[in-house]
């Protein structure tokens, strides 16, 4: 079998763990890898290889025909990814997150739409997606009760577009902020905060594998009182073994977003564990500090993945003899 891996950077610790996992694997044939963005440079440009769409990398072109699966891993650049795996995706290479559920995962306020539909319990959120709909920041304090609030800009990464509001005097701030930055993306959230404004608040990354729920999972607090607890911004992690609760939540949000592999971040109140809330499903969730604590999460990812690829491959094999 023939894996074309696409990742932002292979010299970040989870994609290296991940190309480890692969070149490890018994069941993998060969892998190509291609950091798409090393250097903090884009790598690759869209061409043709025999009249179709192909990937230019380092001077050769990589296309669908050669490849029996593909996966995407990125962070920042999730945009640009997901134009290059859809070059493989469009045709008919299977993938193991799609780009159109990640493209839905990558917007808070889509994604937040998605698990409301399907019943998953969130926090308290109001939606700002147009200029027409900032009329409507002074009504907050009637639709979500007392400040303080949790101001989320709709994209985002490792908690940067997070910020707690303890006024409606905040969001208006934190609106014309956004609006001021000129960039593409300027909706935004506003949510009920989870827990007490008293106490740092944190939150748990619990890892999926198609239906398989990581039973450790990394509980994340945050240094200082209304701050991001996500550990890019300081936040302290120790390992916890979690109830089946959270295990069953994370499962179906996963579900409930498309994804087959997630990092899903699950809130609850400090004093009530029962009482939880998914507050973000991540398409290429981080790896390495599940990996640093034995947990093995790139075998897990690597060896589902070969499984699933391997028994499509098998059934179209069998199809086609039936045939």
């Amino acid at each position: 079998m023939k894996i074309l891996f696409l990742v932002e950077d292979k010299q970040n610790e989870t994609a290296s763990n991940l190309i480890n996992a692969f070149e490890k694997s018994v069941e993998t044939t060969c892998i190509d890898v291609i950091s798409y963005f090393s250097d903090k440079k884009n790598q690759c440009t869209i061409g043709q290889k025999n009249g179709l769409p192909a990937l230019l990398y380092n001077g050769k072109a990589y296309a669908p025909s050669t490849y029996d699966a593909a996966l995407l891993w990125s962070w920042g650049t999730a945009d640009l990814g997901r134009k290059y795996l859809r070059i493989f995706e469009d045709n008919g290479v299977p993938v193991l997150n799609s780009s159109y559920a990640t493209e839905i995962t990558d917007s808070k306020i889509h994604s937040s739409k998605q698990l409301e539909n399907c019943k998953i319990p969130t926090p308290e959120t109001l939606l700002f997606e147009t200029s027409e709909s900032l009329k409507n920041i002074d009504s907050i304090a009637e639709r979500l009760a007392p400040p303080p609030y949790v101001f989320k800009s709709d994209y985002s990464t490792q908690g940067s577009g997070i910020r707690f509001a303890s006024s409606i005097a905040d969001i208006h701030q934190f609106a014309k902020e956004l609006q001021d930055d000129k960039t593409e993306h300027q909706a935004f959230l506003v949510q009920k905060f989870i827990g007490k404004s008293e106490v740092p608040i944190f939150h748990y990354r619990v890892f999926v594998v198609g239906d398989y729920v990581v039973p450790t999972a990394i509980k994340l607090t945050a240094q200082t009182l209304l701050c991001p607890s996500n550990s890019a911004l300081g936040g302290s992690a120790e390992f916890i073994e979690i109830s089946s609760h959270i295990k069953e939540l994370a499962l179906k949000a996963t579900q409930a977003t498309n994804l087959t592999v997630a990092g899903v971040d699950i809130m609850t109140y400090p004093d009530n564990e029962d009482d939880a809330f998914v507050i973000e499903v991540n398409d290429g969730p981080g790896t390495k500090t599940l990996d640093r604590h034995g947990e093995h999460v790139s075998d897990l990812v690597v060896d589902y993945f070969v499984r699933e690829m391997r028994s499509r491959i098998e059934r179209i094999t069998q199809t086609n003899i039936s045939a």
